[in-house]
């Protein structure tokens, strides 16, 4: 038997699975649907102006200044285990 042999796609289907608008229209069967009416404007205010610029930063550094940044690098070192005491001389093994 041939796959798909019965099924034969819609070419329209919103009036089957009951969606809203292919275009994004909001509706009330479907509330949590991302529509046009639900996206943001996209204006940015006149006066915003950026803190700082990454591309500015990354376009500066120069291989003497990586290689700068990575000697002054602090390297956390986990704490040294204190020695384990010897054993007396005259300590037996335990047997196993």
């Amino acid at each position: 038997m041939k796959k798909g042999i019965y099924y034969t796609p819609r070419p329209s289907r919103e009036p089957v699975t009951r969606e809203g608008d292919p275009g994004g229209k909001w509706s009330a069967k479907f509330p949590d649907m991302m529509g046009y009416r639900s996206q943001g404007g996209g204006k940015v205010p006149e006066d915003f102006e950026w803190a700082s610029n990454p591309k500015q930063v990354q376009e500066e550094l120069t291989p003497e200044s990586l290689a700068a940044s990575y000697s002054q690098r602090v390297i956390p070192r986990l704490p040294e285990p204190a020695p384990t005491p010897a054993l007396p001389a005259d300590a037996k093994p335990t047997p196993k």
